[in-house]
């Protein structure tokens, strides 16, 4: 077992890699306009810039989970450290749009590696009863940036160009690296010792795989809403809407340690259970806004949910990595990491989805009611997939005004909806054994 510093300098590596994946995962957002104006992208490319990481470090994940766990989590996190900060140089230097996508490409497979191993380092460095802490840090510091991606994009890019929000990785992966390598101990699993469908086989990990997913199907869809929202009939820039969005971000950073603690102490039932009961209050709360709603009407609730989530995916992880054998680390967080993004991804696509059918449903009742002219009519009702994100065709104000109603009643059932899936969460969550510390596998090598 690692000595008390050696722990922490483990974990300080494990949250520099993961912060550089997280930064990246939302900075494009920011840096796009100016990417297309340099590369000369489409909207579709730009797409496909932003989708080629996120879908590579999807489908990575699994992978490099076991590779870690049979080649060494050590050497698995350097290989997509050093890997990440090539890509990202790469991008730094591209002038094209599929230079581009191939070092985005990269880029998401040297994440998928380096995360997974990430969370395994750092469940090999502490004791099992002592994991609540330094998980909690590490998850409150990724959300902090994600949340944090936008805003230090936008001020990076204003100062230095989109380049500069690309190769600031390379210096913190070089640091990150040198950490590694001084103070962070390789260990390894026995081959054939893990595997996702044995790792299932426990209600633990099962169960808090679920509930990672279902904490983000809420986040990631209040999230996409609220862009909608804030930008599209706020009409706020996009780094003032980021930070808007920061409130509900930072109280992760203080409740995501407090979930990890009360897992520890209290085992993660009710850390959970409770955390998804304050999500759907919170994204309950926000359903409540209307197209002229205050920052600190958004911050209250948002804060709520915010706070939830910190403590249901801290102690929701801390049971999958508590349950899991030592030589399945590996496996382990990259189960968590696939649910965490196949949440997100079901969430966004769940919420847009009843926006749109709402929006569609309720547009031409809407303008039938309303006094409008027959080319504001016409505009409208051939204009849902505008409505549906939050524009208003060349209309008047009357009827601007009523594309913007259309939409943030759409967003309200949308917002329920994902209440809802917290709610059922917060039931399910009571499905949780209790942690039982398990015992060091035979065939586990450390070095």
């Amino acid at each position: 077992m690692e000595t008390t510093s050696r722990r922490w300098w483990t974990l300080t590596a494990g949250v520099l890699g993961g912060a550089m994946v997280g930064l990246d995962g939302t900075a494009t957002t920011i840096a796009a306009p100016y990417i297309s104006a340099s590369a000369g992208a489409t909207l579709g490319q730009l797409e496909l810039i932003a989708n080629a990481y996120l879908v590579a470090l999807a489908l990575g994940l699994l992978p490099a989970g076991r590779l870690a766990d049979r080649i060494g989590r050590r050497r698995t996190f350097v290989i997509g450290v050093l890997g990440f900060g090539a890509a990202s140089l790469g991008i730094a230097l591209s002038d094209g749009v599929w230079s581009l996508v191939v070092f985005r490409v990269l880029q998401g497979l040297a994440g998928a590696l380096l995360q997974p191993a990430a969370l395994a380092l750092v469940r090999a460095a502490f004791p099992a009863d002592k994991l609540g802490l330094p998980l909690g840090i590490w998850g409150g510091a990724n959300a902090l940036a994600i949340g944090l991606g936008p805003v230090l994009a936008g001020v990076v890019v204003q100062g230095f160009g989109w380049q500069a929000v690309f190769a600031v990785n390379v210096p913190v992966a070089l640091i990150t690296v040198a950490l590694a390598w001084a103070f962070v101990s390789e260990s390894r699993g026995v081959p054939g010792s893990g595997g996702v469908r044995r790792l299932l086989a426990s209600r633990a990990v099962s169960v808090g795989t679920i509930l990672v997913g279902v904490s983000s199907f809420g986040v990631f869809g209040l999230l996409f809403l609220l862009t909608l929202y804030l930008q599209n009939v706020r009409g706020l820039s996009p780094v003032t809407a980021g930070a808007w969005m920061l409130g509900p971000t930072c109280v992760v950073v203080l409740s995501a340690p407090i979930g990890g603690l009360l897992a520890q102490r209290f085992g993660p039932r009710w850390p959970v259970s409770a955390g998804l009961v304050l999500v759907a209050c919170g994204l309950i709360g926000l359903s409540f806004l209307d197209t002229r709603s205050s920052f600190a009407a958004v911050l209250s609730s948002g804060a709520l949910a915010g706070f939830g989530t910190g403590l249901c995916v801290i102690a929701a992880t801390e049971a999958i990595m508590g349950a899991c054998p030592d030589s399945a680390t590996g496996s382990a967080s990259a189960l968590q990491q696939v649910a965490s993004q196949a949440g997100g991804v079901l969430g966004i696509v769940a919420t847009g989805a009843i926006l749109t059918w709402q929006v569609s449903a309720t547009l031409p009742e809407r303008v039938a009611r309303i006094a409008l002219s027959y080319r504001d009519q016409t505009a409208l009702l051939a204009s849902p997939d505008a409505v549906s994100q939050g524009f208003a065709p060349r209309v008047s104000a009357a009827a601007r005004a009523t594309a913007h109603l259309t939409f943030v009643d759409a967003m309200s059932t949308a917002l329920l909806l994902a209440a809802l899936v917290a709610a059922l969460g917060a039931v399910l969550a009571l499905l949780l054994p209790r942690p039982a510390v398990v015992p060091e596998t035979p065939g586990l090598v450390s070095v």
